[in-house]
């Protein structure tokens, strides 16, 4: 990066700048480049294999960034809070079921990745058992699913919107996706979570209650993150839905 930077966005590990019309993804000095390296081949296979609109990246080696084109607009929750915008919930249904129309991309599977991750963790015995017995009732898919669909990685550039932070992207039931989805609502949009439950549900054809099979299953999963640690207490509910 040059100079004229400036500080757009920070998440639990990533902060991002703007330098013109690119962006820049940086990363702590000691997080691993292949790390950065799988983040990148993620979005470049679902750029090059689907219509979906995503902003291009490539790696920089020698820096550790990914550069990006930069979205001049807003995220879809400042469009909502700031704009007062009334169908937020709606567009981020109709953006997250346009990702379900593509399947069988060169990705890792869900299914697998999930198994792993709950047998590894240091979960008690209980959880480990909740989290597994919910994903062996999962019907095995191969469609897109991103696993962070929420209102700050939707963009809006005044004309159309841009999905962000591929970094979780896998093949797998759309149920799990929006299972996901749910329990972050639950979390930081709470009045919202069960009617996008309802509207998701109804106008993407899925049963609730395959959905709500996916629930115990994406809230331990959602345990393992560390910007949740202070939440476990109120993800247990959702252990037993």
């Amino acid at each position: 990066m040059g100079l004229n930077t400036k500080l757009i966005g920070a998440g639990t590990v990533s902060k991002i700048y703007a330098q013109g019309t690119t962006a820049y993804k940086t990363y702590p000095i000691d997080y691993p480049l292949e790390w950065v390296a799988s983040e990148v081949r993620i979005q470049q296979e679902i750029v090059e294999h689907t219509n979906l609109c995503i902003p291009k990246i490539k790696l920089l080696k020698n820096s550790k960034e990914i550069e990006m084109d930069y979205i001049q607009g807003c995220t879809l929750a400042d469009r909502m809070r700031k704009e007062k915008y009334k169908f937020a919930l709606e567009d981020l249904i109709d953006v997250q079921l346009s990702i379900y129309d593509y399947s069988n991309l060169e990705l890792d599977q869900a299914h697998e990745i999930f198994e792993k991750r709950i047998k590894e963790s240091e979960l008690e015995e209980e959880y480990k058992l909740i989290g597994l017995s919910a994903l062996a009732k999962i019907e095995k898919k191969t469609a897109l699913c991103h696993f962070d669909i929420h209102f700050l990685n939707i963009m809006y550039d005044h004309s159309e919107y841009y999905i962000i932070d591929w970094v979780n992207a896998m093949l797998g039931n759309p149920v799990m996706d929006i299972a996901r989805t749910y329990v972050i609502l639950k979390q930081y949009a709470q009045r919202m979570a069960n009617k996008y439950l309802k509207l998701i549900s109804k106008k993407g054809g899925y049963e609730l209650e395959e959905i709500k099979m996916a629930i115990p299953l994406m809230a331990i999963l959602r345990m393992l993150e560390t910007d949740a640690e202070s939440y476990h207490e109120n993800l247990m509910p959702l252990l037993h839905i």
